[in-house]
């Protein structure tokens, strides 16, 4: 799927880059850098009256066995208790973005998600926490899953605006509409991280800013994803979430522009365990191997077209890589992410 999206994402920038060197006006009718690096949500509000229907997709791999800031190893985790590890996962999400402005100082947001993870498992002992034995048959195996995730509502407030700069207020909930309920073929819950949703009620507040000056512009964004429940229907909730993003996007020509992003992330760990038979075997399965605090850093296009019969209609991609990365006791490592945008306005 990963590899799909790539290609759609890289076709569809091909398309609107050759559309604007072929562009005969020189005025701009829409900058495409008034939209921030694709995998900025809630980043702009709209005119009185005006839709926008977009889809968005973000795809992440993971790879490595870390514990704090440093590499693990199979050997250090089977000294630890585990019997079995994660040798390697991928994580893709499809959302839809549909918004409509009320009025030019409220604009409201509706997103429903689609999520798939696929995980493989290696064997490097026999033995599970607690010293109790568990009994398998080693090497690797692997197990994915797939479904609708939680749905986000929200509300963007404009705060102040003047001149080139732009202040805005984000009040969201996200739904909880995926399921927590995976389970593996052995009947157990899988691991917390590969249930499709959160379980609670989440509430999600940010505030944007966003400036712009001939060819430049400039953004950042604070926010926080904050479960209002301490356990959902399987037993558990995911920690708290924080966030600070800053971007800063040049227009090369009149239909694209190019970003570059900093996010740092803070994460607790998970709150509770679940409520029935789960496996106890490999890090995933332990509440205490999930959280920490991230930063990485993105590369991003946006291009959008000018003129004829899709006049706005606007694409963003955005690779973003790690620089900075501490987790809470052991975990994948987080490698490359990649962030496709498609939308329009009416």
């Amino acid at each position: 799927m990963q590899n799909r999206v790539l290609l759609l994402g890289l076709s569809c920038l091909f398309s609107f880059f050759h559309a604007s060197v072929l562009a005969h006006s020189n005025s701009v009718i829409h900058r495409p850098e008034s939209h921030a690096p694709a995998g900025v949500m809630a980043d702009h509000l709209h005119k009185a009256g005006e839709w926008m229907i977009g889809i968005r997709t973000m795809s992440r791999e993971f790879s490595g066995l870390y514990e704090g800031s440093d590499p693990s190893s199979n050997t250090e985790a089977a000294t630890a208790g585990f019997s079995m590890v994660a040798t390697d996962m991928t994580m893709h999400m499809l959302m839809l973005d549909i918004m409509y402005a009320l009025n030019d100082d409220v604009t409201l947001m509706f997103m429903p998600q689609y999520m798939e993870m696929d995980m493989t498992m290696t064997s490097v002992g026999g033995m599970m926490m607690g010293g109790m034995h568990m009994g398998h048959s080693g090497g690797t195996h692997e197990h994915s899953v797939s479904g609708v995730g939680d749905t986000i509502l929200a509300a963007l407030m404009r705060l102040h605006k003047t001149g080139h700069h732009d202040f805005h207020a984000t009040l969201g909930i996200s739904v909880p509409t995926g399921s927590v309920d995976e389970r593996m073929a052995s009947g157990m819950f899988t691991h917390y991280g590969m249930q499709l949703g959160t379980g609670t009620w989440d509430f999600l507040p940010s505030v944007t800013y966003t400036g712009h000056q001939g060819v430049h512009s400039w953004g950042s964004q604070l926010g926080a994803s904050l479960p209002t429940e301490s356990a959902n229907d399987s037993g558990f909730a995911f920690g708290e979430r924080y966030f600070a993003s800053g971007w800063y996007a040049y227009r090369a020509t009149q239909s694209l522009s190019v970003s570059t992003r900093v996010i740092y992330e803070k994460e607790g760990r998970i709150q509770g365990q679940y409520n029935g038979p789960a496996p106890t075997r490999s890090p995933a399965d332990f509440q205490e191997n999930y959280g920490g605090e991230f930063v990485d850093v993105g590369l991003g296009i946006n291009t959008v077209i000018q003129s004829g019969g899709l006049s706005g209609f606007r694409a963003g991609i955005e690779w973003m890589i790690p620089v900075s990365e501490h987790y809470n006791g052991f975990q994948l490592g987080r490698d490359q992410a990649l962030n496709v945008s498609l939308s329009r306005a009416y």
